[in-house]
């Protein structure tokens, strides 16, 4: 039998598991949306409080639940057979925060981490997160959740429906519900001859570079690409700059409570961040007005918008175009020939979080491991009210009503190390105003903090980023300022366990 380190080396290749046992065991074990995300365009997610059930009784609530998930065999093969889609019916996912584990008592083990035990609330100086006591009335700020289910499916009203029935079952179990957070992907068709995409309330296409560990997708994704130099270190395929490749063991890790001898789980944060929709716009157009002139075209506007997040609205990167594209988008792109940030800054929100070779360059390492192994395994979903959008999907249709409070994103990332990933890149990428350009020997001046999800002092300079459109010959660089507009409203850290463990729980061992 091949052990879990071995399965997780390479990317999984679960076609293979109908003539390989090992690979059948381990699928049928993990959880759905791990390997691959659910897919599905709406989603519950019901945060679980425990109280003062006895061991035994929170024992017999998890397995309840566990019964009812769904495997990434099941997930893999319903994805299958309603292809080219991925709404192949509903989704369920269970997690569990140190709380949860420790409502178990004797039944259960808490995985380890220093993060993970303490949750995140704790954790506000390290990811200068605000206080709980100003997380979101009602819900948040209360206290923290010891599970939490996630329902998904591409109908909303079964979504609607199942939500409902858990609270009630949950409820008349002991439970407590904290809260139910309703996720709508919300999507743009930016090209006529292609689907629409999941973008976030930006405008900005989401989710575009997530990292691959699943062989089968993998293949799809260099399906047609030239072939091209290897990147430097990580699982460089040589068909592409920057490999979307990554090892399953960098999101996947062995259940300590797992019942199997390749159970297997993953470390999963969920934050709640709320968007400013009307405030980031009208930064984005003065900051367009500021570089290029109360006269400045659409074309320099989408620029302006680009160096803050590092793509255009349909996901072309900054450093390599002047403005979108209208077609395929490239994303085995890196900074290699950017290297200075003249093109696409180094404070713009994609450089921040998937530095794509910044490190190995700032600190003259051999490889770029320093760049790939803080990468997660995204998940989020935006939520709130449904935008209107303009006859053709192209562009929303609320402009001077964006909205201000209540949409966002809800952010979920699945990881092998809360600490080395989630954590790092917050505290050390998106907060730190030295990264990256500022970092080495070769000091490009402060970098400030991410515009988009940086956190800090409101009234730190960290905030004065320097600008320079860099596809304009001649343009000279200046500092403008890009004020806070996504805020954190509450989150957690999770553990979401096997299913042989949440299926067994309280029960002896088989």
């Amino acid at each position: 039998m091949s052990d879990l380190i071995e399965i997780l080396r390479n990317p999984i290749k679960w076609h293979s598991a109908s003539s390989d046992p090992d690979i059948k065991l381990f699928l049928e074990d993990l959880q759905a949306n791990i390997l691959k995300g659910h897919g599905r365009h709406h989603a519950a997610h019901v945060f679980i409080g425990f109280d003062d059930l006895s061991h035994d009784a929170v024992a017999h609530v998890v397995r309840a639940l566990g019964r009812r998930c769904t495997s990434a065999a099941e997930q893999l093969r319903s994805n299958k057979r309603y292809a080219p889609y991925l709404d192949g019916g509903t989704v369920r996912c269970v997690f569990l925060s140190a709380g949860g584990f420790e409502a178990l008592g004797a039944h259960a083990e808490v995985p380890p981490g220093a993060a993970f035990a303490a949750g995140m609330a704790a954790r506000q100086a390290i990811l200068s997160d605000p206080g709980r006591a100003t997380w979101e009335a009602g819900t948040w700020n209360a206290r923290a959740p010891d599970a939490m289910l996630l329902i998904a499916n591409a109908d909303p009203r079964i979504v609607t429906g199942e939500a409902k029935a858990f609270a009630q079952w949950l409820e008349a179990s002991g439970c407590r519900i904290l809260a139910t957070e309703t996720g709508l992907q919300q999507t743009r068709k930016f090209r006529p001859d292609a689907a629409a995409e999941g973008v976030e309330h930006f405008g900005y296409v989401d989710g575009r570079s997530h990292p691959l560990f699943l062989d089968e997708d993998l293949r799809t994704e260099l399906a047609g690409l030239p072939e091209e130099p290897p990147a430097p270190g990580g699982f460089s395929t040589g068909r592409i700059p920057w490999s979307p490749a990554f090892p399953p063991s960098q999101f996947i890790v062995a259940d300590p409570n797992g019942r199997l001898p390749l159970s297997a789980g993953s470390y999963f944060v969920f934050r709640k961040l709320e968007q400013d929709v009307r405030g980031f716009n009208a930064a984005e157009d003065a900051l367009g007005e500021a570089l290029f002139g109360k006269a400045a075209t659409q074309e320099e506007l989408d620029r302006a918008g680009a160096m803050v997040v590092g793509r255009f609205e349909d996901g072309t990167p900054l450093t390599d175009f002047p403005q979108g594209t209208a077609a395929a988008v490239p994303n085995g792109f890196t900074y290699e020939n950017d290297a200075d940030g003249a093109r696409c800054p180094f404070h713009a929100h994609i450089r921040k979080t998937n530095p794509r070779g910044d490190v190995r360059r700032q600190l003259n390492l051999p490889d770029d491991q320093g760049d790939r192994s803080p990468i997660m395994a995204r998940r989020g979903i935006t939520y709130g009210p449904a935008r209107p959008m303009s006859q053709d999907g192209s562009e929303f249709a609320d402009g001077g009503n964006e909205p201000v409070h209540g949409s966002g994103l809800l952010f979920m990332a699945y990881m092998a190390d809360l600490e080395q990933q989630f954590e790092f890149t917050q505290q050390s990428w998106a907060n730190n105003p030295d990264f990256a350009g500022n970092i080495g020997e070769n000091k490009h001046g402060s970098t400030g903090i991410d515009p988009v999800i940086g956190q800090a002092d409101p009234a730190a300079p960290t905030r004065e980023h320097t600008y320079l459109d860099g596809h304009t010959p001649g343009a000279q660089p200046s500092m403008h300022r890009f004020e806070q507009f996504v805020h954190m409203k509450g989150g957690e850290y999770f553990f979401a366990p096997s299913l042989s463990f949440l299926r067994g729980v309280g029960t002896a061992s088989s």
